[in-house]
């Protein structure tokens, strides 16, 4: 694992991008079409004397939130694809198109790693399994996109609006590829919860 140290900042702060990717039972993947911006605290640097310090260097939420700095920046140092897009927009690097470029590039990062581990994926054969997993990226400062990590058990704490507005969502449309295909549902969709995301009709699975 190599470190990032000209990682691309946000404000002055590291930053990563969270996207979830949907296994289905029956090998299929799909990638979520919205995710968000993790940030972290305090301003970026590789001074020896904060080499340590947590709430410069990772942006998980678990480690964030006990910053006194924590959503400070942004409400529960989350950003969206939306409000990233505007950032890129602003002066930054007005070349950069988020959707063409830096999302395609993780969406090709995501089908060469399913590739990689296809022959280990299920290994025991079982039957109507799933599992939704969580892709960690950086981008260097010259906006290459690094795959930091993969989570096979992420987070899904509602720990900000954003959050509470895509997670549900995320779940709900995964159910519809996976559980309602094994199991069909007897209820009208008509009858059934929404959970709204700007820019997505109701009906529009987002995988």
């Amino acid at each position: 694992r190599q470190y990032i140290e000209r990682p691309l900042l946000l404000n002055g702060r590291k930053f990563d991008i969270r996207i979830w990717v949907l296994l289905t039972h029956t090998h299929d993947f799909y990638i979520f079409r919205e995710g968000y911006i993790r940030t972290t605290s305090i301003p970026f640097s590789t001074n020896s004397s904060s080499i340590n310090n947590q709430f410069i260097h990772l942006t998980n939420n678990a480690i964030q939130r006990n910053s006194r700095s924590y959503s400070l920046h942004e409400e529960g140092n989350q950003l969206s694809f939306v409000s990233f897009r505007s950032y890129l927009g602003t002066g930054v690097s007005s070349s950069v198109e988020f959707g063409k470029e830096v999302f395609e590039a993780m969406k090709n990062i995501v089908k060469k790693s399913m590739y990689a581990v296809r022959k280990k994926l299920d290994s025991e054969n079982r039957s109507h399994c799933f599992e939704i997993f969580g892709y960690d990226f950086i981008l260097d400062e010259d906006y290459n996109v690094w795959l930091i990590e993969v989570n096979t058990n992420p987070c899904i704490e509602e720990s900000s609006s954003l959050l509470k507005t895509l997670i549900p969502r995320m779940l709900d449309d995964a159910f519809k590829l996976t559980i309602d295909v094994v199991f069909p549902y007897s209820v009208s969709r008509e009858r059934m919860p929404t959970y709204p995301v700007n820019g997505y009709e109701d009906a529009t699975n987002m995988w």
